[in-house]
């Protein structure tokens, strides 16, 4: 731009016959274009290094602000196809980076916009005629370079769903990989995946020629401008109403102007990307949570002082948000009293864990209703054990007191824990690190599913829950491991609330209180014997196991 705005200027100076006065034309030129270049060299440093600065605290935040949101939706929130694994990975992996290149074409962008204006202001300056040509053609810049931002970013809200589908099947077959390779699946697996690929690959090639055009229109107007500005010109110049040198002037502004526009059009395709992105977050930031401790009014919820662990369900209906027409629980009512355990149904333990709230009838806990209690409180005073035990990346003993992250568990506590779920000795005996034994999906050592079932029960015990749910602890263990990890879980329940499901009735014999449920209802109740007596569905279940 430099060069192209002083060019002419600059040959007038050569053309100086006084030797004096060219030189200092000369000399002020020098310090006119050091003093260019030290501005230049400021304002670029601190252009690429706060925007570069601001795109990765803006990551940084999207990232943590998302997880932090995800992890605080309801269980229907999960439940929807659309939140599946790789959707939600896609989110704050690739989204939140393509929502950084915002920051920095921003800058590219205003940068150009800025050298556009200045290439009018000085088009008008030595020319305000051939100027109001240029303006004509500036609104058609506009819209084409708005409607390529507004495609873009339809398209890429369209191309998500496929893409998001994609990651999903590559982490479902890697994840479970040594299956794949044991039905030696992979080609079948990769072409699903390159039949997914393929959705948006054709969907852009059938847009390819309008993106195409609007490149290449918004890349070329500005020379269409410079004929028209040439033409009106050669007539201005014959009317002596402008010099050569001002046409010539008027030009140069408008090449640089036209750089200015072509290297804003280039980006925005990745613009409009970025704005598709940032919608997709904004939508996650504005869902509704409608199961959450209030954070802002905690007198909203309460604490039970002196808790015992009475549950009781009284004509409680549900259906699952995306079953909403199929009823789980219908007018379903029972009582568990402190200290008793029973049998139940998988949809009750996640109502009393409060992954969702039932649609008709109440769920009380000491007589209290478990909406008007702190969430995160109550749920420390529960402990689960589920069929499949997770452990995490970390020592055993760093997964038992994961169990209660409230205060700091000592040694001695996690041993005690992990002798009453039946697994101490086994730790201190047959592994070389002992409690620092690295376990997980990758640990250095590999556990049965047995052994695993009895670290997770230590880890329920550390939080010394006064209600512990069992959903088919056992279902998935050898008669041994059965046998292990059943005696764990005898001792888990002494003198507290404890609700178990299970198929196996050999598991829940010894239950104070067996609910056998049918279509929702409770059709029977009582204990094995006074159950087997009735000769009902429970008699015909136990005849058949």
């Amino acid at each position: 731009m430099t060069l192209r705005t002083f060019g002419i200027s600059i040959q007038r100076v050569f053309q100086e016959c006084d030797l004096e006065l060219q030189e200092q034309r000369v000399l002020l030129y020098i310090i006119v274009f050091i003093g260019l270049g030290v501005v230049m060299l400021i304002t670029m440093f601190f252009q690429s290094f706060l925007f570069s600065c601001s795109g990765e605290r803006l990551t940084e935040r999207l990232r943590s602000k998302a997880f932090n949101v995800m992890l605080r939706q309801d269980m229907k929130y999960f439940d929807d196809p659309e939140n599946n694994t790789g959707a939600l990975c896609t989110r704050l992996s690739t989204e939140a980076a393509a929502v950084q290149g915002v920051g920095v074409r921003i800058g590219t962008i205003l940068e150009n916009l800025s050298n556009l204006g200045v290439g009018i202001i000085l088009s008008f300056v030595y020319g305000w005629t051939l100027a109001l040509v240029v303006l004509g053609f500036v609104p058609c810049i506009i819209v084409a370079g708005f409607l390529q931002i507004y495609l873009m970013s339809r398209f890429a809200s369209k191309d998500k769903e496929t893409c998001e589908n994609a990651s999903k099947l590559a982490i479902e077959v890697i994840q479970n990989i040594r299956t794949v390779k044991q039905l030696t699946k992979e080609n079948d697996f990769v072409n699903d995946y390159c039949c997914l690929l393929d959705v948006p690959y054709k969907s852009s090639m059938r847009r390819a020629h309008l993106f195409a055009f609007l490149f290449s229109f918004t890349n070329s107007i500005m020379f269409f401008v410079l004929a028209a500005v040439f033409s009106f010109g050669d007539y201005l110049v014959d009317q002596n109403r402008m010099t050569f040198e001002d046409v010539l002037l008027v030009c140069n502004c408008l090449v640089f102007g036209a750089e200015a526009v072509g290297q804003a059009m280039s980006i925005i395709p990745g613009y409009g990307k970025a704005i598709s992105a940032a919608e997709n977050f904004i939508d996650l930031f504005d869902s509704k949570v409608t199961i959450y401790d209030n954070d802002d009014d905690p007198s909203k919820t309460k604490s039970i002082s002196d808790f015992h662990g009475e549950l009781q369900l009284d004509n409680v209906s549900f259906a699952y948000p995306n079953r909403s027409d199929s009823l789980v629980l219908d007018n379903f009512s029972l009582t568990a009293k402190p200290g008793a355990s029973g049998c139940g149904k998988s949809t009750i333990i996640q109502l009393i864990l409060r992954f969702y709230d039932p649609h008709h009838g109440h769920l009380r806990v000491d007589q209290h209703d478990i909406r008007s209690l702190n969430l995160k409180w109550f749920r420390s005073q529960v402990g689960f054990v589920g069929q499949e035990p997770i452990l995490f990346n970390m020592t055993i003993a760093e997964n038992i007191a994961y169990g209660d992250t409230s205060r700091k568990i000592s040694k001695s506590e996690i041993e005690q824990a992990a002798t009453d779920a039946n697994i101490h000795e086994f730790i201190s005996n047959e592994l070389p690190e002992k409690y620092d034994t690295k376990v997980g999906s990758k640990g250095h050592y590999s556990l049965s599913g047995g052994q695993k079932q009895r670290i997770a029960i230590a880890r329920t015990l550390i939080r010394n829950p006064k209600i512990l749910l069992l959903d088919e602890a056992t279902s998935a263990l050898d008669a041994k491991n059965e046998k292990d990890v059943q005696e764990a879980l005898d001792r888990a329940q002494k003198h507290r609330t404890s609700i178990t499901i299970a198929h196996r009735l050999s598991t829940i014999q010894d239950a104070d209180f067996i609910c056998f449920v049918h279509n929702g209802r409770v059709t029977e109740s009582g204990t094995h014997s006074q159950l087997l007596g009735k000769r009902g569905l429970y008699y015909n279940l136990a005849k058949r196991s």
